[in-house]
């Protein structure tokens, strides 16, 4: 039987690990990191699920660690400037990835990796970026995923060489939607869509500069759904970001989400109740959708969004990067037009359409109960959110 989850053991496995004993000053992280430790013992976890979380938790405490010395040792890195990222933000399942995979072809831009985002220390170099050993044991652990839930192949490419979200990243602040999807932990859940995490974005702009500092240089150009949930500080921390809103019906998307957070479950040994798993989904992103619509009334972020109708970035995805970089008077390059033709011609995703099952009656999901509680995204976006002609 494996040895329950404690706050103190933690710390010192990280310690242990590295060599290293400052976790530095507390920018909030704490919180999560000890909500996250209690949500996991809550559930009275199977030993592979525990074995999983102590590991994952000592890695991110570990990088805590190697952060501090990298800034003790190097000031200049957080000294960096990271401009004014691309960021989009839609709700899962609405286009964002197509919306960021195109975005990211432009010559001008620089996304992180997945692989980046997983394993951040140390710092990525321009030298080595494409053979770093990093690449093989993020692609290894994606192998193990698959062998255990192959179905999630039919719902997203597992690439780490591909851009990746912010929301790996988060779990360095132990306020990732992460840990929801692939532990369970509905305590954590909880407390995650009902408070903003203090200092997200302190520790977010940190790992952009840990990126930039030896590695590849550009436009910063990212992606997030859990964006929606502190908008605010997102643009306190970023004052000139540019926000791309994908938009589709999300009583639509809701079971495609259940679908896609029951494979991770099934591929970490977690919870499989579908059930529970779409009510968690519906909770989750109400809250956040309807958060970030009000946070919309204030004109400073309002002016940093343009929003798109995933029908729209489905039947014309040239014309929809275009239309952003109009809003934002970014210049679209004929390089960057070559490249998005190029990826249209061969997109992998094409193989996926139609593979990916589901229904919002498996997760019992209220699709009239979802429309009731988000009546004024309903009343605003609506004339976005039909399919695709």
């Amino acid at each position: 039987m494996s040895v329950p989850l404690k706050v103190p053991d933690l710390e010192r496995a990280a310690r242990e690990q590295t060599g290293l004993a400052d976790f530095g000053p507390d920018t909030g992280w704490r919180e999560g990191f000890e909500r996250l430790v209690a949500a996991v013992e809550a559930m009275a976890p199977n030993d592979q699920l525990r074995h999983m979380a102590t590991h994952n938790i000592v890695g991110q405490l570990a990088t805590r660690l190697r952060f501090v010395e990298d800034d003790r040792m190097h000031p200049e890195i957080a000294e960096q400037d990271v401009g004014d990222p691309l960021i989009v933000i839609g709700l899962p399942r609405t286009g964002t990835t197509i919306s960021y995979d195109l975005l990211c072809l432009d010559p001008a831009a620089r996304a992180p990796r997945e692989w980046e985002w997983y394993v951040p220390w140390p710092p990525p170099e321009v030298a080595t970026f494409a053979s770093d050993p990093r690449i093989a044991q993020v692609t290894a652990m994606y192998d193990n995923w698959l062998k255990h839930a192959p179905q999630l192949l039919d719902i997203q490419r597992f690439d780490c060489t591909q851009p990746g979200e912010c929301n790996h990243g988060m779990q360095y602040h132990f306020g990732s939607t992460n840990f929801a999807a692939e532990l369970g932990v509905p305590d954590f859940a909880e407390w995650l869509r009902e408070n903003r995490v203090a200092g997200q974005y302190v520790s977010h702009k940190r790992l952009l500069q840990n990126f930039q500092w030896k590695g590849p240089k550009g436009r910063w150009t990212l992606k997030s759904p859990q964006h929606l949930f502190d908008l605010p500080a997102l643009i306190e921390a970023y004052p000139g970001a540019m926000l791309v809103w994908t938009h589709r019906d999300p009583a639509l998307t809701f079971s495609s989400l259940s679908s896609f957070i029951a494979g991770f479950l099934a591929a970490f040994g977690g919870d499989k109740d579908k059930a529970a798993i779409g009510r968690e989904v519906v909770e989750t992103w109400i809250a956040a959708m309807n958060r970030a619509l009000a946070a919309r009334a204030d004109p400073a972020i309002e002016a940093r969004i343009i929003d798109l109708a995933h029908k729209d970035v489905v039947t014309d995805p040239m014309g929809a990067v275009q239309r952003i970089y109009r809003k934002f008077d970014l210049p679209f390059s004929d390089a960057h037009a070559a490249r998005i033709t190029r990826f249209l011609a061969d997109n992998p995703a094409a193989k996926r359409m139609g593979k990916h099952q589901h229904s919002p009656e498996q997760y019992s999901i209220d699709n009239a109960e979802v429309r009731t509680r988000m009546t004024d995204y309903y009343d605003r976006f609506g004339d976005l959110l039909g399919k695709p002609a």
